[in-house]
């Protein structure tokens, strides 16, 4: 059986650095040996630093968070709105992107803490003279998590005006409140066989208008991504697209 050393500091011999006195207490997991400068060592846990990024794309009321996880960098993009059709067989207003913000949350715990997570859903495409709005993407605090909870607002859908060419577009997402980072979603233009997309968010393209300016009855483009609008309907039979869903992004830091 090896033997071991029993002492209270460390110094090389013949030489003039500073006698290392050790810790009196046990290390907890992860953590090093440091020096405070004049011989005294001490554990310390690692300075905090990227660990992992998540995007979460379906509601999730209990999000987990590594252990260790100290800082959290949220990203949260609400939905876009579908766009609209005109019933007298003219084009539809374009749908909005949602709203987006930027949070930070300090002193998270990691093995306890977790986060409960919203996603706003698609804005389907709907019938002739319709439109849907995007809904809400937000994260609330859960387990022993404690913060303001951050919420974005969905993008209206297009409108239909009825008896004129040009239907006025959807409103965007209004500047939210919560975040560090707050930017409204793009409001939509109105039809005309000129305007040829949804309006697009950060993290999506709007619908497009596909077969303008042939003046052919025609059902919207789809948005892809997240939080974008859908390209605008015409005719009295075709729907608007639809928008694409929220996203929300958790960036987790030890």
């Amino acid at each position: 059986m090896a033997s071991k050393i029993i002492v209270d500091q460390l110094e090389k011999t013949g030489g003039s650095l500073t006698a290392l006195t050790l810790p009196t207490s046990n290390a907890s997991a992860s953590e090093f040996l440091q020096n405070n400068g004049s011989g005294v060592l001490s554990w310390a846990s690692a300075s905090a630093g990227f660990s992992k990024w998540t995007p979460v794309t379906a509601t999730d009321s209990t999000f987990d968070l590594q252990t260790g996880t100290t800082k959290v960098i949220l990203e949260v993009q609400a939905a876009g709105g579908t766009a609209g059709t005109n019933s007298s067989g003219y084009e539809g207003g374009l749908g909005a992107s949602g709203a987006y913000a930027m949070k930070t949350l300090t002193g998270m715990t990691g093995a306890t803490d977790k986060l409960d997570i919203t996603i706003g859903a698609v804005a389907p495409n709907q019938a002739p003279g319709a439109a849907a709005n995007g809904t809400t993407t937000s994260v609330a605090q859960a387990g022993t998590a404690s913060f303001t909870t951050v919420t974005t607002n969905g993008g209206s859908g297009g409108q239909n005006a009825g008896t004129t060419h040009h239907s006025d577009g959807g409103d965007g997402g209004t500047v939210p409140t919560t975040g560090d980072l707050n930017i409204a979603g793009m409001a939509g233009n109105g039809g005309g066989k000129y305007e040829t997309r949804g309006m697009s968010s950060l993290f999506g393209i709007g619908g497009t208008n596909k077969t303008q300016p042939t003046g052919a009855d025609h059902t919207g483009g789809a948005a892809s991504g997240y939080g974008a609008g859908g390209g605008m309907g015409k005719g009295t039979t075709a729907a608007g697209g639809s928008g694409s869903a929220g996203l929300v992004i958790v960036w987790e830091f030890k």
